[in-house]
């Protein structure tokens, strides 16, 4: 049994320790995890956080919303599901915990008026592609990683 909870701070030292984890399984070294930890706090992001029986984080996906307009007059504008960082356990991967947090985001962003989600990824483009999203070729990442989308409606 799991319990899926909407967070909008990074208090929580079980999520902590899941933060830790996964930015070591990407190999990212940061030397100020309070400062992390603050800004993500601090933010107007927002996160889904899974849990298990016991408590312990089994999963998060961490998001934003986004207003986007074209450049010039704007004449253009979207409103976007925004996911930032997402992670599963790796005992875990596999059984459907991942589609179930991703999901759980898209309804959320559905429901504040969101057409689109949106993300990056360099490690399960796969995953994104069976979960609907689409490779854009014409959108580009500061992080350069490749851009997915999906329609929400």
């Amino acid at each position: 049994m799991y319990t899926d909870t909407l967070m909008t701070d990074m208090t929580d030292a079980a999520l902590q320790r899941a933060f830790r984890a996964y930015y070591g399984e990407l190999g990212v070294q940061v030397t100020n995890w309070e400062g992390l930890f603050a800004e993500i706090s601090t933010s107007p992001d927002c996160l889904f956080v899974r849990r298990d029986t016991e408590g312990t984080v089994t999963g998060f996906l961490l998001f934003a919303m986004l207003e986007a307009a074209t450049a010039g007059r704007g004449f253009y504008t979207a409103r976007l599901g925004c996911v930032e960082e997402f992670w599963v356990a790796p005992e875990l991967r596999g059984q459907g915990h991942g589609t179930a947090l991703l999901r759980l985001a898209e309804k959320h962003f559905a429901q504040l008026g969101c057409g689109y989600a949106i993300l990056t990824t360099d490690t399960a483009p796969g995953f994104y592609e069976r979960q609907g999203y689409r490779l854009q070729k014409g959108i580009s990442a500061k992080n350069q990683a490749d851009v997915y989308l999906k329609p929400l409606t």
